[in-house]
This record gives structure tokens, sequence and C-alpha cells, in this order.
């Protein structure tokens, strides 16, 4: 008899076991997308004041370019004396694109940091901060490069233009260069590392993404205002980065 009642008494202890391990399961599979749903919502964005306003620099930068671009003096001859002389036959023409250029470039810079108000999770918490502080040095060094455009404006219309060109060829040390080299890397190669960080914070889309490395190759190839508007359209992922740091809500 007491065989049969312990039988009888561990058999519910069983059943229990069961029923609260299929518990688990049974919450699982009701709901079999929960953790995939958790990570593709990642909700809305919530930049602060600073980031906003930061955001302004990612959709005024591509427009300055735009502007400075447009407004460049024609190089009619090649080498650094045909650059000299294209800037001093029209300095008034010349040192408004420099100017624009110039806080293109600074609008950038605050543009950058400000974009890493559209992180949300962990998406892009890496790559982000990275690619944004790549483009803000190099944003940095290419403004402070547009102040020769103002001196090479003043030398070729107080000099004769080989005296121009051996001024500036002389005021380019090797840390010049280095400041040079380092800026154009940092600035044209970090807009591109930028929009696919942002891509990968899910901020903007894959597709537009790889555009941020374009903007300032298709003028090389002679499109003359054709290709500088074409590439105003390559600014897409940080027209569109900072659209959604201004209307954020």
């Amino acid at each position: 008899m007491d065989l049969f009642a312990s039988a009888t008494t561990t058999e519910p202890a069983i059943a229990g076991a069961a029923s609260t391990t299929a518990a688990p399961a049974a919450a699982a599979s009701a709901h079999p997308a929960g953790r995939g749903r958790t990570k593709a919502e990642l909700g809305p964005v919530h930049p602060n004041v600073l980031q906003r306003i930061g955001g302004t620099g990612l959709i005024a930068a591509p427009l300055l370019f735009t502007g400075g671009m447009l407004t460049s003096p024609e190089q009619t001859s090649p080498g650094n004396t045909g650059y000299i002389e294209s800037l001093a036959a029209d300095p008034a023409l010349s040192l408004w694109s420099a100017n624009l250029l110039h806080y293109g470039w600074v609008a950038l810079a605050f543009g950058a940091i400000a974009s890493l108000g559209l992180l949300r999770g962990t998406r892009g918490r890496i790559f982000l901060p990275i690619a944004a502080v790549v483009t803000m040095f190099g944003a940095i060094q290419m403004s402070g490069l547009l102040l020769s455009d103002w001196f090479l404006v003043s030398a070729g219309n107080t000099l004769a233009l080989e005296d121009a060109a051996a001024m500036d060829a002389a005021a380019k040390e090797w840390t010049v260069a280095i400041w040079q080299y380092s800026g154009m890397a940092a600035g044209l190669i970090g807009m591109g590392l930028l929009s696919l960080a942002l891509a990968r914070a899910k901020a903007v889309s894959w597709w537009i993404a790889p555009l941020g490395f374009l903007p300032w190759v298709l003028p090389a190839f002679g499109l003359g205002p054709v290709g500088v508007v074409l590439s105003l359209a390559c600014y897409a992922p940080l027209l569109v980065a900072g659209v959604r740091l201004v209307l954020a809500k």
C-alpha cells in the first residue's frame, strides 16, 4: 500500500513540473517574432536642443558647398600659376566662393557631431561616433586651408604671376602638406563614412548611403555646373539626417 501511495503522490508533482516547463515554451510560441521586433523597432529619435541646432549644419553644408563650387572661378590655365590667375581675375567672386566653402566646412563640423542625436539603441553606437569625429577633424582642417585663397587673390593682383606662384610654393612646407592632405582625406572620406554610419544607425536608408563618397568626385570629371548640381544630390544622406534632427519630436 505504501508503494502505491508514494506513486500517487509523486504523479501530480511530475505533472506540475511538466506544466511549468511548458509555460515558457508556450509563451515563446505565442510571440515568435518578439525578439526580431525588439531589434527592428528602434522608436523615434530624441535629440537635445544643441543637436537639433547642429542638424541645420547637415542641411546648410551641402547648400554652401554647392554655392561655393558654382561661384568658383573657372581655371583656364594649368598648374598653380593658372589657379592663382583664375582667382585674381575676379577677386570679388573668388572671395565669395571661398567664404561659402569655408562656412560649409564649419557647418559640417557642427553637423557631424550633432548626428550623434540620431543614435537609438546599440545600432551604430561605435561606428557613428568614430565617423563623426573623423568628419569633424577633416572639416576643421579644410575650413582653415581656405584662408590661402585670400592671400592668393592679393598676391595675384600685386605680384607677377610667377612671383605669386613662387611665394605660394615657398609657403607650402612639409607641415602644410600634412595639414592639407590629412584634411582632404578626413573631410572627403569622412563624409562617406558618416553616411554609412548613419545607415548603420538606421537614420538613413542604405541605398543612399554610398552617395556620401561622391560629392567631391563628380566635379572632377569636368561637367561644369551640371556636375556641381549632381553633386548636391550626393549629399542626400547628410540632408536626410539633418532634416530628421531638426524635425524630430
